[in-house]
């Protein structure tokens, strides 16, 4: 167990976008959005107290812990390696970890969760067009209310002769209902949603990442994709690159390029994890072209809150200026094609 401090982004891959060291400290640069880089130890970057810990239930972060001793040997051991083809079976595992344990994650799909909610809200708090939005919903599926009513008759032993009649009732008294008795109440109901929501979806994202995690550090089914990746160390002797929160990065086919996570439905042509300021290790698919001076800028665009950098430099405030851009699992357009779908 690593204690409260725990690291979703780990030290032995932050060490590699050392700006100087002092003793057995490290330091490196941040680049926040919006605000001025700064320099200090990595101890405090990529941290939050008791991020994989659930209460007393410690076992996320305990196995990450004693995942990290063959991870941490392993970039080791890339980080010496020249330009050159490499053949390493905890690869696969090594990216499918990386892809899953970060805060990046989790806030992303914290995000999109809030966003839709939000706006479901507003939607709510339109009573005319929410009452529409239920009765038309129930005009494309009647036995949505029938069923319902079924359910009650069964529970309380009523005759079934009985049902049919009740549910034509329904089927008649619905629209009064829904306009008198439920048309009123629903600013303060969405009003009090808002209030109690956003906690009930933190501590949700929490509990279903760890609960990810505990199953497995890499899941079977991520390390699966990327077991047929040829992966090779490339060198890119002027440096620059960087670490974004994401840790790694995607590419592949569609309009969106570069992605954080990979979806069920992506065509993935490479994976990026950056080793050092000089080196990354790539995977790819088939003859992909590897651009590497389009790496960093793709690094900061899809980082969500920060990126890391050995230096101090105008380039890396170009990046910073990008931080964001493409650092959600969905645009913003998809979430309300989402939103206009559910309320068409």
């Amino acid at each position: 167990m690593s204690g409260k401090r725990q690291h979703f982004i780990p030290r032995f891959l932050l060490e590699g976008f050392a700006s100087h060291t002092s003793g057995d400290s490290v330091f490196t640069w941040v680049y926040r959005k919006d605000s001025r880089p700064f320099n200090t130890n990595i101890i405090n970057i990529g941290v939050e107290g008791y991020f994989y810990t659930d209460g007393n239930d410690t076992q996320a972060d305990d196995m990450i812990t004693e995942a990290e001793k063959t991870f941490s040997s392993l970039v080791q051991k890339l980080r010496s390696m020249p330009h050159m083809t490499v053949n390493d079976s905890q690869i696969p595992n090594l990216i499918a970890h990386f892809e899953v344990r970060t805060r990046h994650l989790r806030e992303v799909v914290l995000r999109t969760g809030n966003y839709l909610v939000s706006r479901f809200l507003d939607f709510m708090d339109d009573g005319k067009s929410f009452i529409e939005y239920l009765e038309r919903t129930y005009r494309n599926d009647p036995t949505i209310l029938q069923k319902a009513i079924a359910n009650e008759f069964k529970k309380s032993g009523l005759p079934k002769k009985m049902l049919r009649q009740a549910q034509k009732l329904a089927d008649n008294l619905l629209p009064d209902l829904l306009d008198q008795l439920l048309k009123p109440i629903l600013p303060k109901f969405a009003s009090h949603l808002r209030s109690v929501l956003p906690k009930a979806l933190s501590d949700g994202a929490k509990s279903g990442h760890i609960r990810l995690l505990k199953e497995s550090v890499a899941p079977e089914i991520r390390v699966q994709k990327y077991k047929d990746l040829f992966y090779k160390v490339i060198e890119v002797p002027q440096g620059g690159l960087i670490l974004g929160d994401s840790i790694i990065l995607f590419k592949v086919e569609g309009l969106r390029p570069f992605k954080t996570f990979l979806d069920k439905k992506d065509i993935l042509n490479a994976v990026f994890l950056p080793l050092n300021s000089q080196k990354f290790l790539v995977g790819t698919r088939g003859n992909f072209n590897i651009f590497e001076q389009l790496l960093p800028e793709a690094i900061a665009r899809c980082s969500l809150e920060y990126f890391v950098a050995q230096k101090e430099s105008k380039t890396n405030r170009f990046y910073q200026g990008e931080i964001g851009m493409d650092a959600n699992l969905l645009s913003r357009a998809d979430l309300e094609d989402i939103i206009t779908e559910v309320m068409k």
